[in-house]
């Protein structure tokens, strides 16, 4: 296995020996020593090391404090402050850098030791930590939902593209501003801020609601401490606009139907009333409905007639065409002539026929009625 680099940024060059041979005692590799705070920046970035042991007051312009933050921005290596300063405003300038270690001189080689093994730990931690919130973004991403998690005063930590589109503004700008901003843009609606302020409210909460010109299914989960006390709220949303259009669609239809069948059940009533046979049929010529009389002439029930076609109660003697071939071509709007019948027992039915489209899609008719009346 390689060994860790660790690189020493010391001025003094007495105290920078004594470092880099106890940090090679420790099994490290000292790749170089640098010291100024200019060539510290050089090196991390020529050198590439694993950690830096950083001198604060160094001998140049540029400060160890200084040095490592430019460090960190450029090349994300972790830092440990060595210095002999112990002054608060130092180490209170030195720990907003937020720094990996701070070890005071003169220090033993168990302290430095200890140090450098927190300073990887922690280091691995973080990058740890930033792997699981990178995947947890690509997670929130990876679906069209909108998600936001917000503190219990409203500030948004983290959310995800599709909230952002919605919000009309970048993500970044959007973290660490207050949610409840977006109620007079539409980003959230009054419904989603009133049972977000339910702190005792028994969480997760649905429900659908309508703003800026969409309906959305909205639920909002508490995220708890280990007592039970809520600390976060999560907010998804669905986009359900599409499905309430179809509902209205399909509602409309529904209505469309029932009237359709009423009708249906009048004109049906008044065939079944009929003195006259009368035969409904699809675009090729299929019986689909046959009224009573037309029963009782041919000896055949409502049932046993459908799916035949009309040319299948035809006489051997009969002329006028009937056929599936006659349906599927015809073109006049309306049609009379003899039609030789026969019932279920043979005997031939000498009848007239009048038939006409009833019902066009795209100008090509889908159903026939056909009135037969029997020739005295």
């Amino acid at each position: 296995m390689d060994k860790k680099k660790i690189l020493v940024v010391e001025d003094e060059f007495v105290t920078a020996s004594d470092i880099r041979d106890a940090v090679e005692d420790m099994g490290f590799e000292v790749p170089g020593v640098a010291d100024t705070g200019e060539g510290a920046v050089k090196m991390a970035g020529e050198l590439k090391p694993d950690l830096i042991l950083m001198d604060i007051n160094l001998k140049d312009e540029m400060n160890g404090i200084t040095a490592a933050g430019i460090i960190r921005e450029r090349y994300g290596i972790p830092v440990v402050y060595l210095t002999g300063q112990s002054d608060d405003a130092t180490l209170a300038h030195a720990l907003e850098s937020d720094p990996f270690g701070y070890i005071l001189k003169p220090f033993k080689h168990k302290e430095l030791k200890t140090s450098i093994a927190m300073a990887f730990y922690k280091h691995a931690m973080d990058k740890k930590l930033l792997q699981s919130e990178k995947t947890i973004r690509a997670l929130l991403n990876a679906t069209r939902d909108e998600t936001v998690l917000v503190d219990n005063e409203g500030k948004i930590l983290a959310l995800n593209d599709a909230f952002a589109r919605y919000a009309k503004k970048p993500a970044g700008e959007l973290v660490d501003t207050v949610i409840y901003e977006l109620i007079k843009t539409g980003g959230i609606s009054m419904k989603t801020a009133d049972e977000m302020q339910k702190k005792g409210a028994q969480f997760p909460v649905s429900f659908e609601e309508e703003t800026s010109g969409r309906w959305l299914d909205t639920t909002i989960y508490s995220i708890n401490d280990s007592s039970g006390n809520r600390e976060r709220v999560a907010i998804f949303r669905h986009d359900i606009t599409a499905l309430k259009q179809a509902e209205r669609e399909l509602a409309a239809l529904n209505e469309q139907m029932v009237k359709e069948k009423e009708r249906l059940s009048i004109f049906m009533a008044a065939l079944d009333n009929m003195s006259d046979c009368a035969i409904i049929t699809n675009h090729a010529g299929e019986i689909i409905y046959v009224n009573s009389i037309f029963e009782k002439k041919f000896g055949q029930s409502s049932d046993d007639a459908k799916g035949k076609q009309v040319s299948d109660f035809a006489h051997a003697e009969n002329h006028l065409d009937l056929s599936k071939s006659f349906f599927l071509g015809y073109k006049e709007s309306n049609w009379q002539g003899v039609f030789l019948a026969r019932n279920a027992y043979g005997v031939k039915l000498p009848m007239t026929v009048t038939g006409r489209p009833i019902k066009y899609y795209q100008n090509r008719p889908t159903h026939f009625v056909l009135v037969m009346r029997e020739m005295m």
